[in-house]
């Protein structure tokens, strides 16, 4: 093979990207140059370079399908001095038949490094490879899914929405269903969102999830989406039980979406007053549920927040809610608001006059040379209504 100057893999891989292909025989030439090396450490970082992404290596496999770089490596393997990324790579070959040389390859000496290779193989168009691969990663999954479980599930469940990648995804729950809740536990860490909902839903189903662990989830997990559904079920177990001290713990949740779950679990319970304080909270939602609490309690909460905005410092909520709540001609009270010491509630007073249909053009005009641009933003689109 002749290249030009040899570059770093990083520099390939990179370059293949930005040229959408178009460079992808530097990258090949430098995954070679890795795989003759020989140097366990360096062929371990390339592995996880091209496999850091579930995305980049379903990319990387079509861009090199028809590299003629390939066709060395194919004759390689086939007399048996194709080393491991070589071996990995042969896999994404045009020719149906080295791609199935090359996953029985993988499978001889499996390792986590290249278990992606053999996944995106498990939805090749061509029966014979992907009957191979399919039957060689269930293998894995049930023989030890300890290791190998959470480098599938990274990969299987991107490559599932790709036809005939339904399979896969299928065997991954299989796999799941029969594992310790530790290595459940282990993908709840991952990065990649689509793992840790995985595991979630996993171990929902099986009954691993007790209270303490869902409202420890809902807490201080890193994915919305956990933190939403594990909300809700806390929730929900908190009002079949009348558990108003969980609710009011998740209450005091600084994400807005566990609090309105654990709110609406104490409207259940009959709590209107608790709610019906939050009137000036930072959530749309939460601030609905309060003004629902305040009709059924007695207070209106129009004239509260007449009164809450027409303070020296009032909060982004209240005007918010204000906004939500008043009419056009409560709009006036929001005027003093322009000429604000704080960016934030000159921005909030406009945005909530632009709500109101109560801009006063010849106020919020200046606005534009505001020197805060949220404030700027919010008068050029105040001032867009009244065109």
């Amino acid at each position: 093979m002749i290249f030009g100057k040899k570059k770093s893999l990083a520099e390939a891989l990179q370059e293949t990207l930005e040229s959408r292909g178009s460079g992808v025989g530097m990258l090949v030439e430098a995954l070679v140059r890795v795989d003759k090396s020989g140097d366990a450490a360096e062929i371990a970082a390339a592995f996880e370079k091209i496999t850091e992404t579930p995305a980049l290596i379903a990319t990387l496999d079509e861009y090199w399908r028809n590299e003629r770089a390939l066709d060395e490596l194919a004759l390689s393997l086939r007399v048996g001095k194709a080393g491991l990324l070589a071996t990995a790579i042969v896999a994404s070959h045009r020719n149906g038949r080295m791609r199935e040389l090359a996953v029985t390859r993988l499978l001889a000496k499996p390792c986590p490094a290249t278990l992606p290779f053999l996944l995106l193989r498990m939805t090749d168009w061509a029966s014979p490879v992907s009957d191979v691969a399919r039957a060689g990663v269930i293998r894995l999954l049930h023989d030890d899914p300890a290791t190998y479980l959470r480098p599938a599930a990274e990969t299987m469940l991107h490559l599932g929405r790709r036809r005939r990648g339904g399979f896969g995804v299928r065997q991954l729950y299989a796999a799941a269903y029969d594992v310790p809740a530790e290595v459940l536990e282990r993908l709840m860490c991952s990065v990649n969102s689509a793992v840790p909902r995985f595991a979630f839903e996993v171990r929902t189903r099986r009954g691993d999830l007790k209270l303490d662990d869902l409202v420890r989830l809902a807490l201080t997990h890193s994915d919305k989406g956990i933190r939403v559904r594990a909300g809700e079920a806390v929730a929900r177990d908190a009002v079949w039980t009348g558990r108003v001290d969980v609710l009011r713990k998740l209450a005091a949740c600084r994400h807005g979406e566990v609090r309105i779950s654990a709110l609406t679990g104490l409207a259940r319970l009959g709590h209107w007053e608790e709610i019906a304080g939050l009137l000036d909270d930072r959530s749309t939602l939460i601030r609905a549920l309060a003004r629902d609490a305040t009709r059924r309690t007695g207070v209106d909460a129009v004239v509260w927040y007449r009164s809450a905005v027409s303070v020296a410092n009032p909060s982004l909520g209240a005007i918010a809610g204000f906004a939500e709540s008043g009419r056009a001609e409560d709009g006036r009270l929001l005027y003093p608001l322009l000429r604000h010491p704080v960016a934030r509630v000159r921005a909030q007073a406009v945005g909530a006059l632009r709500i109101l249909d109560a801009v006063p053009v010849d106020s919020v005009r200046p606005m534009v040379e505001d020197p805060s641009r949220r404030v700027v933003r919010a008068a050029l689109k105040a001032l867009g209504t009244q065109v």
